[in-house]
């Protein structure tokens, strides 16, 4: 299976002019950024605490990159103490290099991997097929793009360009290469189409040795990675290998566990538009006897400390990948995820990679801060505030300065000095515009739509008005010569044609100079802003050197932080980290949210439980039960079920056979109509929970919070957890949503009031 790669160095307005002709790209685009809109908004406005909780999330990431160094000694230390294995990587090849001698080491010849941006960055797949391995891409809308041998379009679904029509071609012609072939009859059903995903990728999950992930946040008080997914391939890859290989940028980097208070708030509304995703895993290491023997971690710099050097520049690795600005932005609308040539479009995209390239910058990087109208709207939804029309007019200010000191000569300066020319010159400037109206008279028409280099860069796109027939000099001696006699005898009463000249002169010099002059008062007052002459990063845990390879890797970081940050202010204004409903209204609130992630809700007392649990199996057709070996046997005892296999590290093969799993659970938040599990009794191993069809959960009333803060302080942060809202579930397929794709594709919640 090959693997395509961004490798056209064009610049962007080249690239974007297959993208402007393409209608029915033109309509994919228009109809899943205004639906993703719409669903964002309407969640985002349920919470009254969502500015704050964005003033939140940009000062923890402005806080993270002041500490950062700090940081990166606590990962490895709480890593390493998990049993984990931490390594580090300048660049990407340094990063595929680590991560193709890991997956030989262990005997694969293949890996299964979970959609990651950061190894798209790096190309690990382009590497993998180098190297003679084979990387299988999981996430279905990265799976449709691999089989049809494209590239991914937008961050959060990057299939968007392919239709359903589209998608079942790529499916037939294609999935038979290489694995499970596409059904017989198989239409462009949306749910047709996952259920193929499923079937064709369930042998490879169950099968596979090594797994690749990236990871969304990265915990550095505990060393914990979360991944916050929709399909349940996530799930299965952190879950069933031996060995996971999770490739993680140091912008991942969060300070503690409080940070995911905010941010697993702030990134499913922002993203998929959804309270919660259905499925967040966070995991620490190694557990035994639940997940991967092997763990290694390849933390990623690959250009993120040299953003770290630019005062204004560094904000951009608040990033928390969202899309939301993809979402909002007209020219991305209108170009398409291709046009931007890599693997981060849209805004971000043409602020984030011109940053993290910044030792080679082409043209495509250099043209990207131009790819926008600078309207503002891509700031407005960033939950981290990233102030992207700034970044984008700093990173033109800068492409200007460098073209000046390399003494590059543009066709717009060339312009802006014929300009210039003309205004200084009365006579030359009235015969400009007599030959203009003289063309125009000639051709007949009545704009220009084609014009000589280089206003044709202009006339591409726009068309000019003709200019009018009778220029006002001409206008004024025809009908009003006194005037014009008056305003010469009178000294001091008008301006002359040569001070007028002279003014539009200095105007033209404070046009072609002002933007330049902005930006350098700006960079002055910010790099004067974030002096650290007198302050230190404060410690933030016993610090741990391992190796020459951490303090390699480490050394540039600490000079450049050392040099340029001070520690950012708390904002004033906290987000909610309390419920403030009474206990019924909570129940209600899990319950009605929980629904409308097309989960059922069954309510009974303890007592009755038992049945409660019998009726929904035999709704469901169960003939085949497990349970965890230390779940409560009351649940479990009426004389019918006789179906029950206790998992005792049962294969993963013999749990695909099974039909139903009851569970108990650790925590549930209302807001978002999630249920927590994290290993703790009657849970069992994450694997249970997963591979099985049908999964019956147990909440009792007393468990049932109403935010997400009130849940966080009650689970076991260090044990691997799986949050759930809904069954398993994709929208990949013109965004039409279709539930049960890798995961359980039912998920019943039993409420149970106690006593």
């Amino acid at each position: 299976m090959t693997s395509r790669t961004f490798d056209d160095p064009r610049p962007f307005q080249k690239q974007v002019i297959a993208a402007l002709n393409d209608s029915q790209l033109r309509a994919n685009l228009g109809h899943a950024t205004s639906t993703i809109r719409n669903k964002r908004a309407k969640v985002v406005a349920e919470l009254d605490d969502w500015e704050a909780l964005r003033d939140h999330g940009a000062y923890i990431k402005d806080l993270a990159q002041s500490q950062l160094p700090e940081l990166i000694r606590m990962v490895e230390t709480n890593v390493t103490k998990a049993g984990g294995h931490v390594h580090y990587a300048k660049d990407g090849a340094e990063a595929n290099a680590i991560a193709i001698s890991l997956t030989k080491s262990y005997g694969a010849k293949s890996v299964v991997k979970i959609k990651s941006m950061a190894t798209q960055e790096i190309e690990l797949n382009k590497a993998f097929e180098e190297a003679g391995l084979e990387a299988y891409e999981t996430d279905l809308a990265e799976l449709i793009v691999q089989l049809g041998d494209d590239l991914p379009s937008h961050i959060l679904v990057p299939a968007i360009h392919k239709n359903r029509a589209q998608i079942r071609e790529i499916f037939i012609e294609n999935m038979g290469k290489s694995g499970v072939p596409a059904p017989e009859g198989l239409t462009d059903s949306p749910k047709e189409l996952a259920a193929a995903a499923r079937s064709h990728l369930r042998a490879r999950f169950l099968e596979s040795k090594v797994a690749v992930s990236g990871g969304n946040f990265l915990v550095a008080e505990t060393g914990s990675i979360v991944i916050v997914e929709s399909e349940g391939n996530g799930r299965m890859c952190l879950t069933l290998p031996e060995t996971l290989i999770s490739v993680v940028g140091i912008d991942k980097i969060v300070p503690d566990w409080d940070s995911l208070d905010v941010f697993l708030q702030l990134l499913p509304r922002s993203s998929t538009g959804e309270r919660m995703n259905p499925y967040t895993s966070v995991f620490t290491g190694v557990t035994p006897g639940d997940g991967p023997k092997n763990f290694h971690l390849i933390l990623l710099d690959n250009g993120r400390s040299d953003a770290l050097k630019d005062p204004v520049g560094r904000e951009v690795l608040r990033c928390i990948r969202c899309s939301a600005c993809l979402n909002v932005c007209p020219v991305y609308e209108r170009a398409g995820g291709h046009s931007y040539g890599s693997t981060y479009p849209g805004p971000i995209g043409a602020v984030l990679v011109p940053q993290i390239r910044r030792g080679a910058l082409g043209k495509l990087e250099k043209s990207l801060p131009y790819a926008s109208s600078l309207c503002g709207a891509c700031y407005e939804v960033c939950p981290v505030k990233i102030d992207i029309p700034k970044l984008l007019v700093e990173l033109r200010s800068q492409n200007v300065d460098s073209a000046r000191n390399d003494g590059d000569v543009s066709g717009e300066k060339l312009l802006m000095e014929g300009v210039y020319t003309a205004f200084n010159n009365p006579r030359l400037f009235v015969a400009f515009l007599d030959l203009a109206r003289k063309g125009a008279s000639l051709v007949g028409k009545r704009r220009i739509n084609i014009a000589p280099p280089p206003l044709s860069a202009w006339t591409k796109a726009r068309s000019l008005p003709i200019p009018n027939g009778v220029s006002f000099r001409d206008w004024m001696k025809e009908y009003h010569p006194e005037q014009i006699v008056k305003a010469t005898k009178k000294k001091n009463s008008a301006l002359s044609a040569k001070s007028a000249v002279n003014g539009l002169r200095q105007i033209a010099k404070f046009g072609l100079h002002l933007e330049r002059d902005i930006a350098k008062q700006s960079r002055k007052f910010v790099a004067t802003n974030h002096s650290n002459e007198n302050q230190s990063v404060a410690p933030l845990s016993d610090r741990r050197t391992d190796g020459e390879a951490i303090d390699s890797f480490i050394a540039p970081i600490e000079a450049i932080v050392g040099s340029n940050f001070t520690k950012p202010t708390e904002p004033t204004t906290d987000y909610r980290r309390s419920g403030s409903l009474s206990h019924e209204e909570t129940i209600e609130l899990f319950i009605d949210r929980i629904i409308d992630y097309k989960a059922t809700i069954t309510r009974c007392s303890e007592g009755d439980l038992p049945t409660a649990i019998e009726e929904l199996l035999t709704k469901n057709g169960t003939s085949s039960l497990v349970a965890a070996q230390d779940l409560n046997p009351s649940w479990l005892s009426r004389e019918t079920l006789k179906i029950v296999t206790f998992d005792n590290s049962i294969s993963n093969d013999r749990l695909d056979e099974i039909d139903s799993v009851v569970t108990s659970t650790a925590v549930a938040v209302a807001t978002s109509g999630t249920i927590i599990l994290d290993g703790s009794q009657g849970q069992g191993r994450r694997a249970i929970s997963l591979i099985v069809d049908h999964h019956i959960a147990v909440v009792f009333e007393d468990q049932i919070v109403e935010v997400l803060p009130e849940a966080t302080k009650r689970i076991d942060r260090y044990a691997p957890q799986t949050w759930i809202s809904g069954p398993s579930a994709t929208s990949d397929i013109e965004l039409e949503r279709v539930e049960g794709v890798h995961g359980p594709r039912k998920l019943d919640v039993v409420v149970v009031k106690r006593g």
